[in-house]
């Protein structure tokens, strides 16, 4: 087996010693400190997507890139592209330049460095402006690419595949520009082997290292995460095939593109008016952009990286025919009098269970749900209320949208199953009371923000009689209920 073993251990030998070959990278503190410190000032207002302050990070990337040596691509620096949000129109830019690479196949072929540069804005409170600055979530990230695309560019004769850095807009919002990046072909999407996301970088001392979410998804992982990171002092403190879905890594990955997110933890205060550009490690964030400078540089050269090879020319990414989650309803219901003009009192009503959804076509589907339900109606001495188990049966409409909003309706059909209840301070008799079986019609709208939250307004109106036949008062009920709807999609 000697024989077997050492043809199987000559790539990684290989590799190991192209690495050493390589020059170690140097970048200054001060320089990603120069820029974090602009792009995080409140001069910038929090870099809200689609603000003018936004723009004006945009343009601030763009400069930095062109004095780093980075190319602009197809002649531009700039990727506009608008976002549909409800009846808005969004004006978006993402900032995109190129490094072109030597080899004569491979530099067809590209590695993307990308941070997102957009943050939440700012609000007035008591005559003052709080500005979310966004220093570690993420100018971290920004400034660290900025300073990769330098390194790589000084270097560029070493490299084998092209590489793309990129400054995404609206990743606050859905990873709006990342989406956008993909959809409109800045590059061909199947021409990409591998994408980097770097997002919250400033923390390394606090983190006590570098998380690499997805990096086991190359060939090479052992070596990128072994020998280069002590090669430089990085400390790995995680290292996983996961990709993340909470940031621009998301949608490379449903392209099938491995996608890979360098991040330094949550230590810092993100999504807080604290995060600001004093807190930040910048020693860290050097080492950080040195080891990612040459990975990069390694990994462009490599006949192939990783097992997702992508989306093969022309072929186009296919919504999830599947997916569940948790559904939370919060409401009232009430008795309507069918027999009279009398309606009973709302009480408090609530559902809680599982949801499926089964999708058809791109904005039709069909959704099934299991459900706890407890609900009822006032009289005049006292409550009524039951305990069921109900399934809607719908099927759903939704909006194409752009990533963080989308608009859904259903309609639908709904059985109930009462297994208990109390009339007052009496158990109910479901033999000469109440039936337990309950059917109607159900129909309701909202919002899915991020594919991920769920919120809207739901009723269900009873069509069935919910009294016997035979009551003695001859009622005719029928449930009417209303909700709030809470969700979560797994």
């Amino acid at each position: 087996m000697q024989p077997m073993i050492k043809i199987l251990t000559l790539p990684v030998v290989l590799l190991a010693l192209s690495i050493q070959a390589f020059g170690q990278f140097s970048t200054p503190s001060e320089s990603l400190e120069k820029h974090v410190s602009f792009l995080a000032s409140d001069q910038l207002l929090g870099r809200g997507f689609g603000t003018p302050q936004g723009k004006e990070a945009a343009e601030y990337i763009a400069r930095q890139f062109k004095d780093a040596g980075v190319e602009p691509l197809n002649g531009t620096y700039f990727h506009p592209f608008m976002a549909r949000e409800g009846i808005l129109n969004i004006p978006g830019i993402n900032v995109v330049g190129v490094i072109p690479g030597n080899d004569p196949e491979l530099k067809k072929e590209y590695i993307v460095l990308g941070a997102h540069f957009d943050h939440l804005g700012w609000f007035a409170k008591q005559n003052d402006t709080v500005v979310f600055n966004g220093a570690d979530d993420n100018a971290s990230g920004t400034a660290t690419v900025i300073e990769i695309g330098r390194n790589l560019a000084a270097s560029q004769a070493s490299l084998g595949r092209s590489v793309i850095v990129v400054a995404f807009d609206g990743e606050e919002s859905g990873l709006i520009g990342s989406t956008h990046f993909l959809k409109d072909s800045v590059v061909p999407p199947h021409a990409i082997k591998l994408m980097f996301s770097l997002d919250m970088v400033g923390m390394y001392e606090a983190h006590e290292g570098l998380n690499m979410n997805g990096v086991k998804l190359l060939y090479d992982a052992d070596l990128v995460t072994g020998e280069l990171a002590n090669k430089y002092n990085i400390t790995i403190t995680r290292a996983n095939k996961s990709i993340e879905q909470r940031t621009d890594t998301a949608p490379f990955g449903a392209m099938n593109i491995p996608a890979i997110a360098p991040n330094t933890g949550s230590e810092s205060p993100y999504h807080q008016p604290e995060d600001t550009a004093a807190a930040l490690d910048y020693e860290g964030m050097a080492l950080i952009t040195n080891y990612m400078s040459e990975a990069t540089q390694v990994l462009s050269s490599r006949e192939s990286l990783s097992a997702m090879t992508g989306l093969a020319e022309g072929e186009e990414v296919k919504p999830k025919v599947f997916k569940a989650g948790l559904r939370w309803n919060v409401g009232t219901s009430y008795f309507n009098y069918r027999d009279s003009p009398y309606v009973g009192k709302p009480i408090f009503a609530t559902q809680a269970g599982v949801f499926t959804s089964f999708r058809l076509s791109r904005r039709i589907y069909f959704l099934p749900e299991l459900l706890y339900e407890t609900k009822g109606s006032q009289y005049d001495g006292g409550n009524i209320r039951t305990h069921a188990i109900t399934t809607p049966v719908s099927f759903g409409f939704s909006s194409s949208g752009d990533g963080f909003v989308r608009t859904w309706a259903q309609l639908g059909a709904y059985f109930s199953y009462q297994f208990a209840g109390r009339y007052g301070d009496q158990s109910i008799d479901f033999e000469t009371e109440f039936k337990q079986q309950e059917y109607g019609i159900c129909y309701g709208i909202g919002l899915e923000v991020m594919n991920k939250v769920q919120i809207g307004i739901y009723f269900q109106t009873g069509l069935s009689n919910l009294a016997q036949d035979n009551n003695p008062a001859g009622w005719d009920l029928a449930h009417q209920n209303i909700y709030f709807v809470t969700g979560f999609v797994f």
